[in-house]
């Protein structure tokens, strides 16, 4: 063991006559602990959130969307894999539309009006797709008592539910729990569509023959999902808007959902013709704010947990200056014996830096305990909405944060060390032996 070394831990356990300079030490530690602690946690409850979110929302929307320009400009199905590159992972095709339209409840509970999206879906192929299966549920009690496969073939008959039509020519709906109860509507309840009024059709809105038929209920945890989207077979909305604008697009789903951007920036690049037919966007491009505002908030919440790291700093360097001056006797003795200038630097560098290495991993520690309890027990109860596809704080732990969070604070306690190991170089040991 080197000799800078061996004295520094010597300072660090030994029992020193100045309780002020061991009281200091360990505040700094504490410190270093705390902060430490707090920004595992944080960081990885922010990664949970942004985990839920980008799985909630690319189970609920296209990956990649080829939305047309000019009648029949989608291509064909068999042409997409192609079209996208063969790096692309496409795992399924879909038809989809949506249509803006005003939904009206019935009598008895008032006959409230809501604006809805109606969002058509090939409910046949987005029932194999277990991300977007685990956006729905049914609506009954029992619910959380079911296992996984339970729930997934229950949400499966729901959305088969929407392949066709009643005896009575009602249109089969999915409707969300909020909007149930915002327009008192349970299964099996019919529901008025209203057609918002074209440019020049006046100010009423338009009733529309076919009414609609709630087949079942779902709750996504998406609040702004929740509260617009209500979900038919995509062949029914050509029936209840014949002369819509609106037309059918083209949703590819990709093995990985984060190379959407990647994929249809290559279609743009690699096939600027089709942009006359066609208009390509990822569900990244059309989130891009929430993601943006994400990231910001992690990062000022790294920098505001920081601060109690910084102010730990200051306990550091209140400690290391404190015992520079108790050890002023055994730094003019080293000196006289021939220790130099850079071995007393070292001495104290490695002091600060022990500090800061067992005050992180201490943190780190704890920071575990506490993302394992928030993992494992429902400790806090979450507000529905509040967090997506969970209903506990989301917690995943990240290398990269980690090693971010370490590193921070090793730099943090280097700066400490700096100026009380400066100070104990430039002490003279004469002036030091005479003081002792």
């Amino acid at each position: 063991m080197r000799l800078e070394s061996y004295i520094s831990l010597r300072y660090f356990f030994s029992r020193r006559e100045e309780a002020a300079v061991s009281f200091i030490t360990a505040v700094a530690m504490l410190g270093v602990t705390l902060g430490v602690a707090a920004l595992v946690v944080a960081m990885a409850v922010m990664n949970g959130y942004q985990a839920n979110l980008v799985g909630v929302m690319s189970g609920a929307l296209p990956h990649v969307t080829l939305h047309p320009l000019t009648p029949g400009g989608v291509p064909s199905l068999e042409s997409v894999p192609d079209l996208l590159g063969p790096q692309s992972g496409v795992t399924g095709l879909t038809r989809l539309r949506m249509e803006e339209a005003l939904l009206q409840g019935p009598a008895e509970s008032g006959g409230r009006v809501q604006g809805v999206i109606l969002r058509g879906i090939e409910a046949g192929v987005e029932a194999k797709v277990p991300e977007f299966l685990a956006l729905f549920q049914d609506g009954r009690g029992d619910w959380n008592a079911l296992t996984p496969p339970e729930r997934q073939s229950r949400v499966r008959t729901l959305l088969e539910s929407l392949d066709s039509r009643g005896t009575s020519g009602e249109v089969p709906v999915l409707l969300s729990q909020v909007l149930s109860e915002r327009l008192g509507a349970v299964p099996e309840t019919l529901l008025s569509l209203l057609r918002i009024p074209r440019e020049g059709g006046g100010f009423s809105p338009e009733p529309l023959p076919l009414r609609l038929r709630v087949v079942g209920l779902f709750n996504t945890g998406i609040m702004a999902f929740d509260e617009m989207v209500v979900i038919t077979h995509v062949n029914h909305l050509g029936v209840l808007f014949p002369d819509s604008k609106g037309s059918e697009s083209l949703g590819v789903r990709l093995q990985d959902p984060m190379r959407a951007l990647e994929v249809s920036a290559y279609v743009r690049a690699n096939h600027p013709e089709e942009g006359r037919r066609y208009y390509v966007y990822s569900w990244l491009e059309t989130n891009r704010g929430l993601f943006q505002v994400i990231v910001v908030q992690k990062a000022m919440l790294f920098l505001v947990l920081l601060l109690i790291v910084v102010i730990a700093f200051f306990g550091m360097i209140s400690a290391l200056v404190m015992l520079v001056v108790e050890k002023t006797k055994e730094i003019s003795v080293l000196k006289a014996l021939g220790m130099r200038d850079r071995s007393i630097y070292r001495l104290f560098l490695s002091q600060g830096l022990l500090i800061g290495l067992v005050g992180s991993l201490l943190g780190v520690l704890l920071g575990l305990g506490v993302c394992w309890l928030l993992d494992t027990f429902p400790l806090f109860e979450i507000p529905p909405g509040v967090y997506p596809g969970s209903d506990r704080v989301p917690v995943k732990l990240s290398l990269r944060d980690l090693a971010l969070v370490l590193g921070a604070t090793w730099l943090t306690c280097l700066a400490a060390t700096l100026f009380p190991a400066r100070k104990a170089t430039a002490l003279r040991p004469v002036e030091g032996l005479r003081r002792g």
